[in-house]
């Protein structure tokens, strides 16, 4: 018999303990801590860290957006396929299957995800926007934006990739303050669907946690 753990409980323990012993935690503040230590189970590496970028009111916005039930907008299927379907309160939004999302991308020799985007408008005010692959969607969320379109609360940013991923990520770090944005962002070209959902999976733990610690009325 191989001797490995097989405890499930006692496996969680011991990677969270691993993690924390091996992770800059103490590079963010408190309360992005839990968002920090999801995506960096959910990648596997502790250097992760290096690249991520919290924007100011990323998580209070992030907590109103939940509570008020807005909109989950998402690029790519993988990123709703890696979220936690116990914690969602409706059926996160993507587009990519349209017939004519399809037609329109092939036609214009664009990507489907940067085609669907535009699809995204009418849901967009106050929303969460997971990106988790494709930076040509961040690129035409930033330009839709640009052109005034109704804001969303927060913009996850995993995209990843050798083109326009990295780039796109940095236009949104560096113009999410005029476009009147919040962002976490994963810098450089790293990424992925796994990470953009583990963000929002920590989002509504901690926001599900809050309320169950609420006080209640007598």
């Amino acid at each position: 018999m191989i001797n490995f753990l097989r405890d499930p409980e006692r496996i969680r323990q011991l990677s969270d303990a691993r993690l924390r012993e091996q992770v800059a935690l103490d590079l963010f503040p408190l309360e992005q801590q839990p968002v920090v230590i999801e995506m960096v189970q959910a990648c596997g590496d502790p250097t992760l860290v290096q690249h991520l970028r919290f924007s100011q009111h990323a998580l209070s916005v992030a907590r109103k957006a939940i509570k008020q039930r807005h909109n989950l907008l998402f690029d790519v299927e993988l990123v709703k396929h890696a979220l936690d379907t116990t914690l969602l309160y409706q059926e996160p939004l993507g587009f990519l299957g349209r017939a004519s999302v399809i037609s329109h991308a092939k036609s214009n020799k664009q990507t489907r995800a940067l085609t669907a985007v535009d699809c995204w408008k009418p849901h967009l005010a106050g929303s969460i926007v997971l990106i988790g692959q494709s930076g040509t969607a961040l690129f035409r969320l930033l330009e839709i934006l640009q052109d005034g379109a109704p804001r969303p609360s927060l913009v996850i940013a995993a995209a990843r990739g050798f083109v326009n991923a990295e780039a796109a990520k940095q236009m949104l770090w560096q113009q999410h303050e005029a476009l009147g944005v919040e962002c976490i962002v994963v810098s450089g070209t790293r990424g992925g669907s796994v990470l953009a959902a583990a963000a929002l999976n920590a989002l509504l733990k901690m926001q599900q946690d809050a309320s169950a610690n609420l006080p209640t009325a007598d």
